[in-house]
């Protein structure tokens, strides 16, 4: 069986594998210690975070068909929040998930459902690839100058930007993924000694450096410990993306206290995760890219909008491209 290597663990990635594994022997390469790419939980003391996707919702025939195991067996839950948008610190608009289209997570973290998904995957994990290189067929070196061998297909799910840096230059796609503008995005999770008594589980904030704050200690069997989950806007992070993490989380505290009017300054649990390249700037989607001769591929979430039903339907369309040829 001929080999196919796909560099990335996130829901794109493991949706591959799980597809194209009758085809091809396929080896998952992940730069992280763990699974799942924005499919994120991140635990500390006695806190939990999901510090990168927040929720999901089920549009298409075949996502759901691809949910529904899931739920059955309790690793998805919806989430029944209060939403708001708020303006400045007023709330502008109210709604209740419970009686709208459900939201759904993984439980008890978003990163449950890519180690469901990655059990029967063979993934290199902590190894980040760093260059591809063509002879007779593919081999991907690695941070530490280690080769990997006798590829017949090399697939990125990594964003575009992360993408173009292995992709060759005669690569048919490589003019249009250099097109794809990213911006980033700051999380910060902070857990509470003391609980805040806040009229949402979720909000949308409008007009600030901070976009999103979730009581993500609501969400379906996420334990003891209240938490929250702020996410930065995207033009706050692309001015100080570089910043001291230091700055960046007292200048987040200071935003959400000011939004939520409490002083969260004191949380016991503080940490910032930074996603370089977690939107695009322009909203617009994308078939998958492939390159028949050179057999390379790429695609993600960011083909199709940054949602994680995006993730897999961008693996489903690349798959069936492949299985047909």
């Amino acid at each position: 069986m001929k080999k196919l290597a796909i560099i990335g663990s996130g829901l794109t990635g493991l949706t591959l594998a799980s597809r194209l594994q009758h085809k091809f022997d396929i080896t998952v390469f992940e730069k992280a210690r763990g699974v799942g790419g924005r499919l994120a939980t991140r635990r500390g003391e006695t806190y939990a975070f999901d510090h990168g996707a927040q929720y999901f919702t089920t549009r298409t025939e075949s996502f759901r068909a691809f949910i529904q195991p899931l739920i059955d067996e309790g690793l998805v839950q919806q989430w029944t929040a209060r939403h708001v948008e708020i303006n400045g610190t007023r709330i502008v608009k109210r709604s209740n998930w419970k009686s709208e289209e459900p939201r759904y997570v993984g439980a008890p973290g978003m990163n449950s459902i890519a180690k469901r998904l990655a059990q029967k995957v063979d993934i290199k994990k902590n190894v980040k690839i760093t260059s591809l290189l063509h002879q007779d067929d593919w081999q991907l070196e690695d941070e530490q100058g280690i080769l990997y061998k006798n590829f017949e297909w090399v697939i990125s799910t990594a964003p575009a930007p992360q993408t173009l840096q292995l992709v060759p230059e005669n690569f048919i796609h490589y003019d249009a993924v250099k097109a794809i503008e990213m911006s980033g995005c700051y999380s910060l999770m902070l857990g509470l000694s003391k609980e805040l008594s806040l009229p949402f589980d979720a909000a949308h904030v409008i007009n600030s450096d901070i976009s999103w704050i979730a009581v993500n200690s609501h969400k379906p069997q996420r334990g003891n410990g209240q938490t929250l989950v702020v996410h930065s806007s995207a033009d706050y992070a692309e001015k100080h993306i570089d910043s001291e993490h230091d700055a960046v989380i007292n200048h987040l505290c200071e935003r959400t206290s000011h939004i939520i009017q409490h002083d969260v300054s004191q949380a016991q649990h503080k940490v910032l995760h930074g996603w370089r390249y977690a939107n695009n700037v322009k909203r617009e989607t994308y078939q998958p890219f492939i390159d028949h001769n050179l057999k390379i591929a790429a695609c993600g979430d960011w083909c199709l909008g940054g949602r994680v039903e995006g993730a897999f339907n961008s693996a489903q369309n690349l798959a069936d491209a492949i299985e047909t040829r």
